[in-house]
């Protein structure tokens, strides 16, 4: 089919009427959506769908092509316009994770809030106040909580405990076991992860003025008996936080690329906090409760590390405490395969070190 010559294309080839289509059908689905989707996302189509209009149906974008040497003729065109493509879905994916970051956020603050809720009025807060709160996240652990909850101590380094179960939306009754040996129990109605149910309960022991947080596995790989090491150094004015340290301590065996991970990623931490960390991945900890609104902590899952980090960053007095880790309880565990994990680690760390 052949065309008025001047900016329209002297050719309409059947790779230009397949993108004038697809652009028509970009526009309509905006106009068509547009009191469904935000104003942004109909812009975002409109501007899609002209722009391939443009690019299909006339000769406007050959003058920009030519700026960047491709020229037409040998698929130097079609090269450029995937270049510039390329570019601009790069920072569509952007804009993408940059929503999904605030929507997970805005999500995690609703249920930290439901939570203290709940928390406040079913009256819990006073019973932290000026103690040691034992903070326990959980996710489907029934087989293993009440055996945990059954080994706290009553006191530690003379202050009274309690305990705190956050149940991150456990579908096994975890939260009506942890209730039943006597533990507090805060609901997350969906599960948001490891890290996400400690945040909500940083956030509960905070308000409730306890003295000193704890926090240990819900599958019994901490000991309990252990715990006054951690707290001691805390209660006694030496340090703010005291971290547990499997390789200073004993730990069970484990699969050997998870062990090699954890010698890698100690080294990685202590290279770029100029710090040195024997164990980066141990969820047992003692922190002084005051210090706790001075970090930013918004890993979901992969939270260890990113705790220890910002604690360093923000200069808070700390130590590691040799602690035995022994294998789970009953069950298998919750983090994903070695790959994923690691990826999922590694993201963690440079995310955190970076902001």
């Amino acid at each position: 089919m052949v065309l008025r010559a001047g900016i329209f294309p002297a050719e309409l080839t059947a790779l230009r009427g397949a993108g004038l289509i697809f652009a028509i059908g970009l526009v309509a689905y905006a106009v068509a959506r547009r009191r469904a989707l935000r104003n942004v996302d109909v812009l975002i189509l409109l501007a899609a769908g002209l722009g391939l209009a443009l690019v299909s149906g006339t000769e406007v974008v050959d003058g920009l092509l030519s700026a960047f040497s491709f020229e037409k003729g040998n698929g130097g065109r079609i090269l450029g316009l995937a270049v510039f493509a390329i570019f601009i879905l790069f920072f569509l994916i952007l804009r993408a994770l940059s929503v999904a970051a605030r929507n997970s956020r805005q999500l995690s603050a609703a249920l930290e809030g439901l939570a203290w809720e709940e928390f406040r009025q079913a009256g819990l807060p006073e019973r932290f106040r000026g103690k040691v709160a034992i903070l326990i996240p959980a996710y489907n652990e029934a087989e293993n909580i009440g055996h945990v909850l059954d080994q706290m101590p009553a006191a530690v380094c003379g202050l009274a405990t309690e305990v705190l179960v956050v149940d991150d939306g456990s579908r096994d009754g975890t939260g009506d076991v942890a209730g039943a040996h006597g533990a507090a129990v805060a609901r997350h109605v969906t599960n948001r992860g490891g890290g996400a149910a400690l945040r909500t309960g940083y956030r509960l022991m905070v308000e409730s003025k306890a003295e000193i947080v704890v926090t240990l596995d819900a599958d019994g790989q901490h000991l309990p008996a252990e715990m006054e090491r951690l707290v001691k150094p805390v209660l006694d004015g030496e340090v703010d936080m005291a971290h547990g340290s499997r390789v200073l301590g004993h730990a069970d065996s484990n699969h050997f690329a998870r062990e090699l991970g954890i010698v890698f990623f100690n080294r990685v931490v202590s290279t770029i906090t100029r710090t040195h960390v024997t164990d980066c991945s141990n969820g047992y900890r003692a922190v002084r409760t005051t210090v706790l609104p001075q970090l930013v902590l918004r890993q979901e899952q992969f939270h260890t590390s990113e705790f220890m980090i910002e604690a360093i960053k923000r200069g808070i007095p700390a130590k590691e405490i040799p602690i035995t880790v022994e294998q789970r309880l009953h069950g298998h565990s919750k983090k994903p395969a070695v790959f994923r994990y690691g990826v999922g680690f590694a993201n963690a760390i440079v995310r955190t070190w970076l902001r």
